[in-house]
């Protein structure tokens, strides 16, 4: 137990640095767009959109049953809906605030199945598959981006990045933790914890991201923001192991 706890929390390190690797490049793309960081926020809905294009949807639709991924996906947008509701009536939240939260629960969600999954293959008896690592690492990277992306308006939004890195992080870590001691696999539950994964990462990209977002601003400058975040997190993909 104590070498698995060890495993984790290297692992969940090495998240966090991801995550701030993400943060840290559309910090400096920011100084860049000063006053564009919609264009930016934008972009990084196009990468969450190349993700749902290139990875999330290819393994729904070869591994999981489509009944048990659309109730996810009715419960993911359900609780995104009421987490909406619950922002919007405290005092606490302002305009600028509610796709940080949103987005943050949505990872969270997202961290469930993902760190569970990796955990499993990290059980005792398994061999190491350091591409598989090496992928799993680098795939928070574009999460670090839209995460940061997400506050350029939110005061001390350094410090709360950090915050919500070091969260999901640790999240992160206590699911692969769990993965490495679980012994059932079930297919139902994975099925349906999937289907939140998408209903929720899409409420926050096409509604919170896209939509709210591009409003007031020309389609054409969106549609390009948009694509480029595509084709980035395609190419971006290419260069894991896992994707050779």
């Amino acid at each position: 137990m104590i070498e698995e706890i060890k495993l984790s929390s290297f692992v969940t390190l090495l998240i966090f640095s991801g995550m701030f690797l993400g943060g840290s490049s559309i910090q400096f793309m920011s100084l860049l767009l000063k006053r564009n960081s919609l264009y930016l926020q934008i972009f990084c809905g196009g990468l969450l959109v190349g993700l749902f294009a290139f990875e999330l949807l290819p393994d729904v639709f070869r591994d999981f049953q489509m009944i048990g991924i659309f109730t996810g996906i009715s419960i993911g947008i359900f609780i995104m809906f009421m987490m909406e509701i619950f922002l919007h009536r405290n005092t606490f939240q302002t305009r600028h605030t509610d796709t940080i939260f949103l987005l943050l629960v949505a990872l969270l969600i997202h961290s469930i199945p993902t760190g569970i999954s990796f955990g499993m293959s990290l059980q005792p008896g398994q061999i190491m598959n350091y591409g598989l690592l090496i992928a799993f690492i680098l795939h928070n990277v574009p999460e670090g981006m839209v995460i940061m992306a997400s506050m350029p308006l939110i005061k001390k939004k350094n410090k709360l990045f950090v915050t919500f890195c070091s969260m999901l992080s640790i999240v992160i870590g206590l699911n692969i933790l769990m993965g490495m001691n679980m012994r059932v696999d079930s297919i139902k539950w994975s099925t349906i914890i999937m289907g939140m994964t998408i209903g929720t990462i899409g409420y926050v990209t096409f509604y919170e991201l896209l939509w709210k977002k591009s409003k007031y601003l020309p389609k054409a400058k969106v549609a390009l923001a948009v694509v480029l975040g595509i084709v980035s997190i395609h190419f971006f993909l290419q260069l894991l192991p896992t994707h050779q």
